[in-house]
């Protein structure tokens, strides 16, 4: 039995500018896992990158072009515009400052959501915390925009609800979570000795890259492991 994921596109940025991307492979090939993506990020991660001048994340756009050639990442065109623009209109007007609305995320993003909705696929692998507080506590997310622009914010609940009728059911799920599964499913043992300090090495390179864990997590993940 197949166990879908859909991705984001700057998961897969990460992995693959960490040299992770085996870690698709790995799941792939021993959990039957199949990594889904929209066209949008397929764009935004292979085909912008390979076809103009934009080389920061050209050796990322060959690697995940690859893991697609290998059917490790499937690309799925759903119709699902409608969905994609209901979500990214009802989060981009779920909160206001000064009475202006936040945008929180784009259509890529929506799309993303939109897709596993369609598909029935509730795992989200996704770094960016804007869009896993939407899924996961909005309202833990206008506290932190409370503190970080120090106001009082404002919800339209009509735009909460919603956006709540689209992605109630999705569980985001972020890179150093693959990681961290991976280690325990025994992906770094190639590494023997080394292999704890592998883990904790691509712990943090998927923080610097991104991924919205803090240090104080990582220290105590690698203090139940060692």
């Amino acid at each position: 039995m197949t166990r879908d994921i859909i991705c984001d596109s700057g998961v897969l940025i990460s992995l693959t500018s960490a040299c992770l991307d085996n870690l698709l492979y790995f799941f792939s090939e021993n959990y039957k896992v199949r990594f889904i993506i929209p066209p949008s990020v397929e764009f935004e991660t292979v085909d912008r990158p390979m076809q103009s001048d934009l080389r920061k994340h050209l050796f990322s756009a060959v690697r995940i072009k690859n893991a697609i050639d290998d059917g490790v990442v499937a690309v799925v065109d759903a119709k699902i515009e409608d969905d994609a623009r209901k979500i990214m209109n009802a989060a981009n007007s779920m909160f206001y400052m000064k009475g202006r609305p936040i945008k929180l995320i784009h259509y890529a993003e929506s799309e993303m959501l939109a897709l596993g909705r369609e598909l029935g696929v509730d795992n989200i692998l996704i770094d960016e915390r804007t869009s896993r507080m939407l899924i996961e506590a909005p309202f833990r997310l206008k506290e932190h925009l409370e503190d970080e622009f120090q106001i009082n914010i404002m919800v339209n609940k009509s735009s909460f609800r919603e956006l709540a009728s689209h992605v109630s059911s999705l569980k985001a799920i972020r890179s150093s979570e693959l990681v961290m599964l991976a280690y325990e499913q025994g992906y770094f043992k190639s590494f023997e000795k080394l292999q704890y300090a592998a883990l904790e090495a691509a712990l943090y390179k998927m923080k610097f890259a991104g991924c919205s864990i803090g240090f104080e997590e990582i220290t105590t993940y690698l203090s139940t492991v060692k």
